[in-house]
């Protein structure tokens, strides 16, 4: 028992870590994206400064450079959340199979302290990180969660929610300065 154990927790630690490595990879390239948009931000306060906005030559030309550009990040963006929407979803099964086996093997074997990962380890840190997101679930619902998918759940839910206000509070701004150009 404690080999298929100690098999199906090698499986899923291993397969966890390439799913880690893909969505670091895929955070670069969100990255890239990121970048872009930021570019895009300048050369519309450029445009904007410059006074284009109100040549409808210049108007047009740098839509249509716009237009590119936008084009180029959508092409970048959907399929790279597409992916990392399926590693986060190859995680949370993992992290459910984890918590499974963990939850098998709690009545069977006590844990000492030996085998308590170090903490300036990689899978120490990840597992320091993940007690702390089980201790914030826990405070926040007033129990213990059923799986480690459910606190994964949670913390992408709060983590999104975190991104859309960035969102909201960057669209405000560029509303704020874009009103401040048109009035200029």
């Amino acid at each position: 028992m404690q080999q298929q154990t100690q098999h199906t927790l090698r499986t899923v630690a291993h397969e966890n870590s390439n799913n880690a490595y893909n969505l670091s990879v895929q955070m670069i390239q969100l990255k890239t994206v990121q970048n872009e948009v930021a570019r895009l931000l300048n050369k519309l306060d450029d445009i904007t400064h410059k006074g284009w906005h109100e040549n409808r030559g210049m108007a047009y030309l740098s839509i249509l450079e716009i237009q590119d550009t936008v084009r180029l990040i959508d092409m970048a963006f959907f399929p790279l959340f597409k992916e990392m929407s399926q590693e986060v979803d190859t995680l949370n099964i993992h992290a459910q199979e984890l918590f499974d086996t963990v939850s098998e093997n709690e009545s069977e074997q006590s844990i000492d302290a030996a085998t308590k990962p170090d903490i300036n380890s990689k899978k120490g840190w990840n597992a320091f990180a993940m007690e702390g997101n089980i201790k914030t679930f826990t405070k926040e619902f007033g129990r213990e969660p059923e799986s480690f998918e459910e606190v994964l759940t949670y913390i992408t839910e709060t983590v999104n929610k975190v991104m859309d206000k960035i969102e909201e509070n960057k669209k405000a701004t560029a509303g704020t300065v874009a009103s401040e150009n048109i009035a200029n």
